[in-house]
């Protein structure tokens, strides 16, 4: 739906801050001016450096969370002491680990990391520690995410998703995917809810935004909700609706600029009648050449541009995304990962 489409260089804290203010410096020039737009909607790619969307917010409108509000948000000093003064549940936190601490038991994250590849065992790391980063301990259970649209002060329900990882000898907390309309108890959702809107009016959240936490449930049964982030800004999750919800985009850019919701009292999601849709990215085994002319399953997105000659594609590099629908979140889930084994197989077999 694009009419441009631009490639910006990224790296370990994002996008090339030089690279993506010249591309807009450009996109300025040949379209005379970006301020006449609405704005800027943004995905990740700034939390490592939320001075460079200040940055970019001075050539164009952003319609999202604010400089100041990412950079609360990502720092986990400040975000971990909100959620503890809102007796918001979540893991064990420290910016350095007491002497006695069993180092199997945590992980070492970076503050502006996404995908997950930035965690890794505590007990890899040396005895430097590096600048906005800080140890977690570990909880076992299910890996759920909230997608929500904020006004700084009410949130409003876009879905309920459920997460798993693709970890591989290198990387343990890879993201592997995520299925919409995930079958959460109403006690799990409300305690995901509940703390979104918490951290709503904490840290005056607009727009779109995601809630990634772990269920886990005790002895007796219970099911206990641990926050482990907010994502402040357009999650991956949000693909799981746009098929949905056409209007996704719209009720963002009101959250963001009027403090406008669609509806304070949306349908539970079993009363929605829609189909779960699930999307997993296939990372390379191994080291992969695709060939000219490749044609991928009508199954397939993010696949490499059309190339006219070979392309390489290096080991644990992600190679394209696959999704699948289906009736319910469990069924549509099995599928896609049936379609990431296949893609799996048509890579090897042609390398």
């Amino acid at each position: 739906m694009a009419e441009k489409a631009l490639v910006v260089s990224y790296g370990d804290l994002g996008f090339n801050a030089d690279d993506l203010l010249q591309k807009l410096h450009e996109l300025d020039k040949e379209l005379m001016q970006l301020s006449q737009f609405v704005g800027l909607v943004y995905g990740s790619g700034f939390e490592a450096q939320p001075d460079l969307l200040q940055k970019v917010a001075e050539l164009i409108p952003v319609i999202g969370n604010s400089t100041a509000t990412l950079m609360a948000v990502k720092s986990a000093s400040v975000f971990f002491a909100t959620m503890q003064k809102l007796n918001i549940k979540h893991p064990e936190t420290y910016e350095k680990l007491p002497a006695d601490a069993d180092l199997s038991l945590y992980v070492y994250k970076f503050s502006g990391g996404s995908g997950g590849v930035h965690i890794k065992p505590a007990k890899s790391i040396q005895s430097h520690l590096l600048e906005n980063h800080y140890f977690q301990s570990k909880i076992e259970g299910l890996s759920v995410s909230l997608l929500f649209i904020a006004n700084g002060d009410e949130v409003e329900l876009v879905g309920f998703n459920e997460q798993w990882l693709s970890a591989n000898e290198h990387v343990s907390f890879r993201y592997g995917g995520a299925v919409s309309h995930a079958d959460l108890s109403v006690d799990v959702q409300q305690q995901l809810l509940s703390a979104a809107k918490q951290l709503t009016v904490a840290f005056g959240l607009v727009g779109l935004n995601s809630l990634d936490a772990i269920v886990q449930k005790t002895n007796v049964g219970v099911e206990q909700v641990y926050v482990l982030e907010i994502n402040p800004r357009l999650s991956a999750t949000v693909d799981l609706y746009g098929v949905d919800d056409k209007a996704l985009l719209y009720r963002h850019t009101q959250a963001c600029l009027n403090q406008q919701l669609d509806s304070m009292g949306r349908q539970p999601q079993h009363e929605l009648g829609v189909k779960s849709k699930a999307h997993a990215i296939v990372y390379a085994d191994i080291d992969v050449v695709l060939m000219a002319g490749m044609v991928w399953p009508s199954w397939v997105t993010d696949s490499p541009i059309q190339i006219n000659t070979p392309l390489k594609i290096m080991a644990g590099a992600p190679v394209c995304s696959v999704f699948a629908y289906a009736d319910n979140a469990d069924a549509a889930k099995k599928e896609v990962l049936t379609r990431v084994r296949q893609i799996k197989k048509l890579l090897q077999s042609t390398n």
